[in-house]
């Protein structure tokens, strides 16, 4: 039988290099040539949304309370000017505009890892946790950014993340029904209407009547 020569069968690992260094004696970038290129090219894409992991089951944020059509208008409006931005514009530049802040879920009143598939939390760091408001009383946005997508996971009309007497503190209310379900509602009003009449038509032509 013939056996595995012990040299060719072993990996080779290349030794590290040192930075390259320059003319006046000091280091290079750690990076290549087209890994820099690669980060100054991903600081100036713009801010891109993700409702991938969108949850609008949840009890505090299914948009119920009779919000109304204007605050979605709102909340396009604001996602379509940061979209406009890139992260550093939106992150920190603009963070006193939109607020943009991490979570401290020792005061929250619901946690991410609650929601998320499991192993998923435990991946993000503090500063990827991020929620940007609307407005100063048009409630937030939360959810988390990896590179430059921010992946929606709540809105919050209400302030529920907070909960803040000022806004009404911690308010449920039933999820919005989408228009077929208000459909399906006057469908059956129109039946219970029609039976109810076909009843007293019958009652009225009975013999006798």
């Amino acid at each position: 039988m013939h056996k595995p020569n012990k040299k060719s069968s072993q990996l080779s690992i290349p030794k590290a290099s040192a930075p390259q260094q320059k003319g006046n004696g000091q280091h290079g970038s750690l990076l290549s040539v087209h890994q820099q290129k690669e980060i100054s090219k991903f600081r100036e894409e713009k801010v891109m949304f993700s409702y991938y992991f969108l949850d609008t089951a949840h009890e505090a944020f299914n948009c119920g309370g009779g919000i109304g059509v204007n605050w979605f208008l709102q909340l396009f409006d604001n996602l379509r000017e940061i979209s406009k931005l890139n992260r550093n514009e939106f992150v920190v530049q603009q963070r006193n505009h939109y607020d943009v802040h991490s979570h401290d879920f020792e005061n929250t009143a619901y946690h991410y890892a609650d929601r998320l598939p499991e192993g998923y939390f435990e991946q993000l760091s503090e500063d990827q946790c991020l929620q940007f408001r609307l407005s100063s009383s048009g409630g937030r946005v939360h959810g988390f950014m990896i590179e430059n997508t921010f992946y929606v996971l709540w809105l919050d009309p209400h302030h529920n993340m907070y909960p803040d007497q000022r806004f009404g503190g911690l308010q449920f209310f039933n999820a919005p029904l989408t228009p077929y379900q208000e459909l399906q509602i006057e469908l059956e009003e129109w039946k219970k209407k029609h039976a109810d009449l076909a009843s007293l038509l019958d009652e009225l032509t009975a013999p006798g009547a």
